[in-house]
Parts: C-alpha cells; structure tokens; sequence
C-alpha cells in the first residue's frame, strides 16, 4: 500500500511538474522550508500550513499535498499558498493518517524537486475556536502600541480584544479567560490609569492597581473553575540589562506573594502562609478540582539586583477550600529544581488533571528572555518527570496554556530569530508525548516575517470569540474620577 501510495505521489507531482516546473533535478534531501512543518502534527481543520523556502534564491514554488486516504491539493507561486476550503477538506478525510508533501522549487530557472514529508493529522480535535494573545513590540521599560488580541485558528482573521491606542498607550497584559471561557476573563492595566479588570457574564469591574496591604499590582492570574475565585500574585518588578550578546536584559522580583480574590464579595484573602517575608511566590494556578493550588516559590536572598542568579524556585502546591475560600494545610514541593541548580516556574495543569506543564530554567521566574529555557512536563499520576524535547527548541520556550480537551499546548518561542517570541502550538497525548512543534498558520509567512515588529506573548485558547463593550470599558478606564471598587483584605 505504501509503495502504491508513493507512485502515485510521484506521479501527481511530475504530473504538477511538468506544468510549472520544467526538468526537475531531483534531490533526495528534505526541503529547508520557513515555518518548518516537516513531519508535525496538526488538528483537523487549523488553518492552512502556507509556507516558503528559506533560501532567497527560490523566486516560485510549486506544491503537491496528496492524502493517505484520499484528495489532494496543489499551490504554485512565491510562496505555497494553500486554498483555505480544499485544506479543511483534506485534513477532514485524512484524521488520523498523513498528508504527503512534495515541493519543487525554482533557483535562475532551474528547477528542483525535494524529498516528501509528511504532516500527520491528528485524530484529536482542537476543539477550540482561537487563541487570545498580546502583540508588543520588543522592549523593556517603555512601550508603544500593543494590544490584546484573538485569532480565529481556522483560518486568518485576527482582531483587537483590547487595544491600547485607545487608552492613551496605557500597558495592557495577563489576558486570562476561565478555563477557555472568555465569559469569565481578567485583564492588567499599567501606566497613569492603572486598574485590574474582571468581567464576568459581561460585566466588567475595574479595580485599583494596587494597595499597601497587597505591596503590588494583581498580576499573573488563574481562575478557579467555579468562577468564584481568582488567584493573583502581586509582584514588585525589577529590570537589569546584560552586556552578553546571548542575554538582553533580566527581569526579577524584589517581592512577590500569593492573594485570592472573590469578585462577588469584592473581598481578598491575604494569608501569611502564601506572603512571607522569606519567601517569594508567584504564578498560582487552580487545579481542575478546585481543591488544590499550585505555584513557584523560592527563598529570597539579599540584595536581589546583584544576586538574582541565586534566586531559583520550586514548584509548589498548598490544599484550597472552595467553600469558604481559604488554604488549607501547609505547602509541599511537587518539583524541587533548587536542588538541581535550576529553577521551574509557570506551572499549567492540563484540564483532565493528569499533567502539569512548567518550565526550567537556569534561575529566575522570568524565563522568556533565558535562552536554555524548555518546557517540562510532571505526570502526576506516575510522578516522572521530563523535558518536552520533541517542543522544545535551542532558544526560550515559555507562557505556555492548554487546550480544554488537554491534548494541545500552545507557548511562545524565541527559536526563529532568537528576538520575537512566535506562538507554537504542539500535540501531547494521552501519555504525556509531545508531538514536533509548529508555528502558528499566517496567510503570507514571507511577508510577515519580513514586516511584523510585534512580539507574541500571554497566550491562551479560547473556546468562541471574545466579545466585550469596548467603548464602555476604555471609558471606564481612562475616567478621570473613576473610583474602583474597595478591597477588603481578610
């Protein structure tokens, strides 16, 4: 079957050859294309994989995508430029088998045909409609335009959620939906007109930055499942810039604890088991059962600025009671990097409970801008623990999220120039293996890549389209009497 599979493979692509192509030189190596899809797996349905060939000498290229199981599709031009309807198709008749693709490519009007790969189509769905996810440009202290935006992973369309232009440039960032509902979502606000935003069923609430009992804003936030709850560390944020080429600038807590806020009672749970002097926490999450809170803790040590390459956490996870919002029991090291010499930081657990996702670095608890950065994956039923070495890359990978159905991750890399974090998306299955990582689909990939000026970060799914009152909310926002709501801290 195999070998009736690959002549016809071959027959169609000569067959496409002899229409554009003229005489190809066969070379038997796998084609250098930009974004690499060799051998990935992808959803049925995810928008067309378009790519183009990385050497600047190919001035066309001409595709064939044949099925295992049936169909088939060609483009031809500068880049391979698939018809969005016959890629939804195919991938539909081809769940849990392969697309063969075949490229040829043309250099001083010479053509040359590559070796097939193929692209596996996955037989879990995304279920999913999009990603939500922040656009900015490379930067530090300073900011321009960015936004807070959502992609329709069907296709291309992309559209603002929150786009700071609109609030005289104030930071927007740490968009989080509830378990990919975004009827239940939070958002920061940084600049003159600070605020932390919550909106529930529709309405929004803006509250105040900050307090002198919190000691900083309300970032990093994770919902609890039932909605009642949001966790937020408050962190008092610092930066210093490195002279090494391979390292930009290094961003540290001086402070950090652990708060539980409940939107209905507008009322926080400030314990000093999450905010002691001796320790710094950060990124809380909630585990699907809502009785168990897990987040990265580290000893902190003194003179942070100078010694922040000491500082290495350990993920952590203390008892939650959601009946009358308060932890329960004293904490416990579930990944102890200290003792490795590393630190792990931005735990995720996957929805069905089974894993969680974090990512190791050499120290800190910021690791997009550490290049020895990968993400690793704790079974928590068998207790092993392992780098995703199928995902990972030789550059940062981090902010990472899970699909509902827990079969999908996305996160943001540095892989592709080692500047702009691109979002990926990979398949972990029931196991706990990663699939080879793939970027995320763009309608014209040579032209992004030489355009964008944005950076991708704070990914997530969400399951529909993100519909809020923006005017309202912008209003709100930047009102120059705006009184947010009081917080009582228990």
């Amino acid at each position: 079957m195999k070998q009736l599979i690959c002549l016809l493979l071959g027959v169609v692509c000569l067959a496409g050859c002899n229409t554009s192509p003229r005489q190809p030189v066969v070379d038997n190596s796998l084609p250098a294309i930009v974004p690499d899809y060799v051998g990935v797996e992808i959803p049925e349905g995810i928008a067309p994989l378009n790519f183009y060939m990385a050497d600047d000498g190919v001035d066309r290229v001409d595709v064939t995508v044949v099925g295992a199981r049936g169909g088939a599709l060609h483009a031809n031009g500068a880049y391979a430029d698939f018809d969005l309807d016959e890629w939804h198709e195919l991938t539909r008749q081809n769940r849990g088998d392969s697309l063969l693709v075949t490229v040829c490519a043309r250099r001083d009007g010479q053509w040359t045909q590559y070796r097939t790969f193929p692209v596996y189509v996955s037989t879990d769905s995304l279920g999913e409609w999009g990603l939500t996810y922040r656009l900015i440009p490379p930067g530090y202290e300073a900011w321009g335009q960015m936004g807070i935006y959502q992609r329709n992973l069907a296709n291309f369309e992309q559209s603002a959620v929150v786009d700071n232009r609109q609030m005289d440039g104030q930071c927007v960032n740490c968009h989080t939906p509830n378990r990919t509902q975004p009827q239940h979502f939070t958002f920061h606000v940084r600049g003159p007109h600070g605020a932390t935003v919550v909106s529930i069923d529709g309405h929004a609430e803006v509250l105040e930055p900050q307090n002198k009992e919190l000691g900083g804003g309300m970032v990093y936030p994770y919902w609890h499942p039932s909605g009642r709850y949001i966790a937020y560390s408050t962190n008092k944020t610092h930066q210093n810039f490195h002279q090494r080429s391979d390292r930009r600038v290094e961003v540290y807590d001086e402070h950090s604890d652990i708060i539980i806020y409940a939107p209905d009672k507008h009322e926080i749970l400030l314990d000093s088991i999450l905010a002691s002097k001796e320790m710094l926490e950060n990124y809380p999450v909630f585990s699907p059962d809502g009785k168990t809170l897990y987040y990265c803790a580290a000893h902190r040590v003194d003179s942070v600025w100078k010694n922040y390459q000491q500082v290495k956490y350990n993920i952590c996870s203390i008892g939650f009671d959601p009946q009358d919002g308060r932890f329960v029991g004293t904490p416990d090291t579930l990944v102890n990097a200290r003792q490795a010499g590393q630190s792990a930081n931005m735990p995720r657990l996957s929805y069905d409970g089974h894993f969680l996702l974090y990512t190791v670095c050499d120290y800190g608890c910021f690791p997009v801008w550490h290049p020895e950065a990968d993400l690793w994956l704790l079974n928590l039923q068998s207790g092993k623990a392992y780098p995703l070495a199928e995902a990972n890359s030789s550059d940062s990978e981090s902010f990472h999220n899970w699909s509902l159905n827990s079969r999908w991750i996305v996160f943001t890399s540095r892989r592709d120039d080692g500047l702009y974090t691109q979002l990926y998306l990979a398949h972990i299955s029931a196991d706990g293996r990663s699939s080879k990582a793939f970027r995320l689909p763009q309608r014209n990939p040579k032209e992004f890549d030489a355009e964008t000026v944005c950076a991708f970060n704070t990914p997530d799914f969400t399951s529909e389209s993100v519909t809020i009152n923006r005017q309202y909310l912008y209003q709100t926002i930047m009102s120059a009497d705006r009184k947010g709501h009081t917080l009582m801290i228990k």
